[in-house]
């Protein structure tokens, strides 16, 4: 009976916990974590994996915990978003929280959390594991923007996520999301392809071939908000880039009403 009785007190302190913190002192806590995962990275020549290991878990569990409350999807977290990737669609209620695990080597490794408002007034969150798995699409890429496609039934939100296979090899992703009742759905088949329906587009490109561009990091995909339409490159294998080279030429998709189709 005692034991219930304080099981159930830590229960209430930790929710209450969670309540009381105000949304800076969240964004400090984030911070504490990439500091640590910064210093402890494998990139500054002295990995300490079991620091990495630890603290990747606990960011992703207070992104987790903390990402059930309306005010932190809607805090604009103005010193986070210069440590790792923040990505918020245009009506706000879908965000991306993506960072660099510091474990990997040439091909990094990133982790991503999901934060939704769903049809309630309920925020959720889902993680997935960080993990450089190019099957997975999304899985290892960090997100970059969230365009957000109006139509009858809701809002559909394309993610556009960034891999990073070695120094030259990287890739970028398109990937569909729709927001269904409390559940993000992150496989609606709302693109239309030669190969027939499906949630996303991906393509592999040589980095060197677009190390000019400016902006980092790399903008390849593209979204008219007035034609409800998403762009990005053609892509070339030939002798000098066998990985890929970015053209100056475009793939051009467009909402039909009902889904995406090639233009």
């Amino acid at each position: 009976m005692i034991r219930a009785v304080i099981a159930i007190s830590l229960i209430f302190f930790s929710a209450s916990v969670t309540i009381s913190q105000t949304p800076k002192a969240i964004e400090d806590e984030l911070l504490g974590h990439l500091d640590k995962l910064e210093k402890a990275s494998n990139y500054g020549g002295t990995a300490d994996y079991d620091v990495l290991g630890n603290e990747n878990k606990e960011l992703r569990a207070a992104l987790i915990k903390y990402g059930s409350r309306s005010d932190v999807l809607t805090y604009q977290f103005p010193r986070l978003k210069d440590k790792l990737f923040l990505a918020t669609s245009r009506n706000g209620k879908l965000r991306t929280y993506s960072w660099d695990s510091e474990e990997g080597a040439t091909m990094h490794d990133f982790c991503t959390v999901y934060q939704f408002h769903g049809k309630s007034d309920n925020v959720h969150t889902f993680a997935e594991q960080c993990s450089h798995d190019l099957e997975k699409q999304v899985a290892g890429a960090f997100t970059i923007e969230i365009f957000q496609t109006d139509t009858s039934t809701g809002p559909i939100y394309i993610a556009v996520s960034t891999f990073i296979g070695s120094t030259s090899l990287a890739g970028q992703f398109i990937s569909a999301l729709k927001i269904d009742g409390e559940h993000l759905d992150r496989d609606p088949k709302v693109i239309r392809t030669a190969n027939g329906l499906t949630s996303g587009i991906s393509f592999e490109y040589d980095f060197f071939s677009v190390v000019n561009h400016e902006e980092r990091p790399i903008k390849l995909v593209f979204y008219d908000q007035s034609k409800k339409e998403f762009r990005f490159p053609v892509v070339i294998e030939d002798k000098e880039t066998p990985q890929g080279r970015v053209t100056d030429k475009f793939i051009t998709y467009r909402f039909n009403g009902e889904v995406f189709v090639k233009v």
